[in-house]
């Protein structure tokens, strides 16, 4: 397809670009513009491009503002990421120490044992044929354990402080 092309095409683009057309532009060129099959939809689609362009651009946030905001949110993912491991350690620190409590309170506790023995025969007897296996009492059970025992109880009862006071440090705002 052969181009066509007009002598005045650029006195009108020269116009549209110095925001004087159709305005300020000469009559004889607008009555040509009128006239023109190139030069009228090249007066009207680029005096649209011009209007367009020169409208207010959008409002953008400074570049400090965008800056804080991609710092802020850096941050916000990192706290999150370092949060998750020392949420999962102090379940499990929560959950080991109710767990040894229990194991302590549930052997050293005559009377809980007697509840126990007593819920046992009780239920016992209410299923014929089950033998109950008789619990040591207290003092039973301290005269038979050696000083393995207490070391042992010794450390756990360390660990179990230790965890607490690393929980503790973990936990404490900067």
């Amino acid at each position: 397809m052969a181009r066509i092309a007009c002598a005045h095409e650029s006195d009108v683009i020269m116009f549209v670009a110095t925001g004087r057309w159709p305005d300020r532009a000469p009559a004889e060129l607008r009555a040509h513009a009128d006239q023109c099959e190139v030069c009228g939809p090249l007066g009207m689609a680029a005096l649209a491009i011009d209007t367009e362009a020169a409208a207010a651009p959008p409002a953008l946030p400074s570049a400090g503002t965008v800056w804080w905001r991609a710092q802020l949110r850096a941050r916000q993912d990192a706290a999150r990421q370092v949060v998750r491991p020392i949420t999962v350690a102090q379940a499990l620190g929560i959950a080991a120490a109710f767990g040894v409590a229990g194991a302590v309170f549930g052997a050293t506790a005559s009377w809980f044992q007697g509840s126990l023995r007593s819920l046992w025969h009780t239920a016992g007897s209410m299923v014929s044929g089950v033998q109950l296996p008789s619990l040591p009492s207290l003092s039973e059970t301290l005269a038979t354990v050696g000083p393995g025992y207490w070391a042992l109880l010794a450390g756990v009862l360390v660990s179990l402080l230790a965890a607490a006071a690393i929980v503790g440090w973990a936990m404490k705002e900067e």
